[in-house]
């Protein structure tokens, strides 16, 4: 048998590996190029490197891969010299292209996606024998899920400390938090000065009582680097739902562990995190669990785990009413499913009506492309949808100002999957894409950026549709399509988030001492004075019971210092306006923080 089985990973096709183990050396020497410096993609790199050169190192390369191909000529080593030299181009093209702007790198790397996908399906139709004879069990998959998302974890949460330890967290969002955080510690109430320029509730702005569960962690340690690498943490834990929705559809445990690290390096779920916490990283989590348990046909602790997702934010009920509806008519759950929906519908009703009635007010500019002249809300929104469906569509890819914002933010979601959440045969299942809509009938850009929060729920319902979706095709379909995932997933994580990591590493590492000493003025502060600080000093000093954002405060002379970060901007005018309320320079610390006193 063994001998059998080794003897069916050899190619017998001369020709097709001759012509593999070729590319395979042409690889290999453009990995090579690509690895000694950052001139390959300069049109004159070309005219610098010996065509005679190149084609003598390529024939070079083939002679070594020849030979080791017949010292091994039982396993398929072209289609794995393939493989690996190509990934070693990817790799380094994908971490060192920098375009003009972020639609330009999303091209690129849609052009290399699409080349490299070719050369990996063929070298995995080469290796798959040899990969199948490897055996998996439940300890492996857990071992190997464990560690992927742990990694994705480390990777997410330097990225999210590194902007607050350089100085990138603005006061909207992260210094809200921060200071909520601070209060909540403090007197169990979500509590904010600098959120709307006087003290309130950050919940009459947006109900989340999910932010609780934070709590505890951040009572042990007080410190927005928590808040940090508490949202990193919170959608790792994501991971757990979904493995268990892939064993539920019976995936093998290779699959299992494919979905899972899919999840983990899913390249949006890192980017959501790229403008610091927000309460939407709860969501895939809350959604994936509910949608675990319904597939189990456990309601209590679906009906936890949706009673959650309502605690997420007032419109987080849209998401669950979605998922009502998918129940109703695509599984026939009439009982659970109607429930649910009376449960968000009910929900968000009260939610708007408390934050329209005692709070801020709801936020309905996000969809005024959508509400005719002399309506308002969600009902004027209805009304367009029932009586001018066409003029839905003419909004789907439309942009305010135009561009391919919204095509860039569905090839970014739909990438890293392979398309799979489309690939059905049951229409009702294409109810789990109407988030997408969502974001796309929205003119409200930081919808539809990968680079903001709001695409969290929608990945849930993504990655449950594609899981549920993988029984009903064909094994080589299954094959096929994972491996497409794969690659689209490495090369957008490679584009997207990586260069990130790189990016604010080389910040702090330039600017270690910078930081560091704005630190220690910061520190300096009484920690029962009030603040009017600027936006990216706010969260550094958050952790007090009154401190304002200098854009808002409209230099009101009612605080005990102003506190400006003059890196960039004197902010001369503000600084005037202070002088003449009898306020004093109180110290000027060498070009990066001014800070003014009130007078006594």
């Amino acid at each position: 048998m063994k001998t059998e089985k080794r003897n069916d990973w050899r190619v017998t096709q001369t020709a097709e590996r001759v012509i593999c183990r070729l590319l395979a050396a042409w690889c290999a020497f453009a990995a090579i190029l690509a690895l000694s410096g950052d001139g390959f993609f300069r049109i004159t790199f070309a005219k610098d490197v010996s065509l005679l050169w190149t084609i003598l190192c390529i024939l070079l390369f083939f002679t070594l891969l020849t030979g080791l191909s017949l010292l091994l000529r039982r396993y398929p080593t072209d289609a794995f010299f393939l493989l690996f030299f190509s990934t070693v181009c990817v790799f380094r093209w994908l971490l060192t292209y920098e375009g003009k702007n972020s639609e330009q790198n999303l091209l690129f790397c849609l052009g290399v996606t699409v080349v490299y996908s070719l050369f990996v399906i063929y070298a995995m139709k080469s290796l798959l024998p040899l990969l199948g004879a490897l055996p998996v069990g439940t300890r492996t998959v857990v071992t190997v899920v464990g560690v992927g998302a742990f990694v994705a974890f480390v990777i997410l949460s330097a990225i999210s400390c590194l902007r607050y330890k350089t100085f990138s967290t603005p006061n909207f969002d992260f210094g809200i938090f921060t200071n909520m955080f601070h209060n909540m510690r403090k007197t169990g109430l979500p509590l904010v000065t600098c959120e709307r320029d006087a003290l309130l509730s950050h919940f009459a702005v947006h109900i989340s009582p999910i932010y609780y569960l934070l709590l505890p962690f951040y009572w042990i340690f007080p410190s927005p680097l928590t808040l940090q690498i508490g949202q990193a943490a919170v959608l790792a834990l994501g991971v757990i739902p979904v493995v268990l929705l892939a064993r539920h559809y019976r995936l093998s445990p290779k699959m299992q562990i494919l979905i899972a690290l899919l999840y983990s390096f899913y390249p949006v779920l890192s980017t959501g995190c790229f403008y610091d916490i927000h309460e939407n990283c709860f969501l895939p989590l809350c959604l994936l669990w509910t949608f675990y348990f319904f597939e189990k046909e456990k309601p209590i602790p679906m009906y936890i785990a949706a009673v959650c997702v309502l605690a997420v934010k007032e419109d987080a009920a849209i998401y669950l009413l979605i998922f009502a509806v998918y129940a109703i008519l695509g599984r026939r759950k009439y009982l659970h499913g109607t429930v649910l929906a009376v449960l968000s519908a009910a929900y968000f009703l009260l939610a708007t009506h408390l934050i329209n009635t005692v709070g801020d007010g709801v936020l309905n500019n996000r969809f005024d492309n959508l509400i005719a002249p002399g309506e308002e809300g969600l009902g004027g929104i209805l009304q367009l949808a029932v009586t001018n469906p066409g003029y839905l569509l003419t909004q789907l890819f439309t942009e305010k100002d135009g561009g391919w914002g919204k095509i860039a933010y569905l090839l970014q979601m739909l990438l890293p999957l392979a398309g799979l959440p489309l690939l059905t045969r049951k229409p009702s299942r294409w109810i789990l894409l109407s988030p997408l809509l969502i974001s796309l009938l929205s003119h409200y850009v930081y919808l539809y950026d990968v680079g903001f929060q709001y695409h969290f729920g929608t990945l849930a319902f993504l990655f449950y549709a594609a899981i549920g979706n993988l029984p009903s095709l064909k094994r080589p379909e299954k094959h096929t399509l994972l491996t497409l995932a794969a690659v689209g997933c490495c090369c957008l994580y490679l584009t997207a988030v990586l260069p990130k990591l790189s990016g604010y590493w080389a910040r702090w590492e330039q600017n270690r001492e910078t930081y560091v000493r704005m630190e220690e003025i910061l520190g300096e502060l009484p920690e029962d004075a009030s603040l009017n600080v600027s936006s990216f000093l706010l969260a550094h000093v958050a952790d007090r019971d009154e401190v304002y954002e200098v854009r808002y405060h409209q230099n009101k002379p009612d605080v005990d210092f102003v506190v400006l970060d003059i890196r960039s901007d004197a902010q001369s005018k503000v600084v005037n306006a202070y002088l003449r309320e009898g306020y004093t320079v109180y110290a000027e610390h060498e070009g990066l923080i001014l800070i003014l006193a009130r007078g006594k």
